[in-house]
């Protein structure tokens, strides 16, 4: 196999995959009992945790409360280590942030909120490990917010 070619004379792949076949998916629910919710999910060295916490009473400023519906708390992060840069990242970066938002979004529209008034749902995500993540985070619409939702939606169902 000669420079960046994707599949060996062989027809497989660097990890020994056949060009139509996927990497191995783990999945476990319930792995932090203290949440109410919780979910891990591998897919090749990609390493995704959930939490959910709720719903349960607004904390902090009593005016967050929202009187028909639940207020949805998103955290997301990266390890340090799971990152090719490996470099600290500040708190609330731009890449973080916008990860957050868009599981906001997600999670606001996918929740039942109006069964849940004057309450607050906290999800927190934390990706571990690290393999095509880059693409991964970065690409819109792609197949990783995918997983994160599946993890999430593990967390729930727990």
């Amino acid at each position: 196999m000669a420079g960046m070619e994707l599949l060996s004379d062989q027809g497989f792949r660097v990890d020994g995959r056949k060009p139509n076949e996927l990497r191995r998916i783990q999945c476990r629910m319930g792995v932090f009992s203290q949440a109410d919710g919780s979910a891990y999910i591998e897919q090749g060295n990609t390493k995704v945790l959930a939490a959910v916490y709720g719903p349960h009473e607004v904390r902090g400023s009593k005016s967050k409360a929202i009187h028909d519906q639940a207020l949805i708390n998103c955290q997301y992060s990266m390890a340090v280590f799971s990152t090719g840069e490996r470099r600290r990242r500040p708190r609330g970066d731009k890449k973080s942030v916008e990860m957050t938002l868009h599981l906001k979004q997600t999670f606001e529209a996918a929740i039942l909120t109006h069964l849940y008034p004057r309450s607050q749902i906290d999800i927190f995500i934390e990706v571990s490990a690290f393999s095509l993540l880059q693409t991964w985070l970065e690409t819109e619409g792609s197949t990783g917010t995918s997983n994160k939702i599946f993890t999430l939606t593990f967390a729930f169902y727990n």
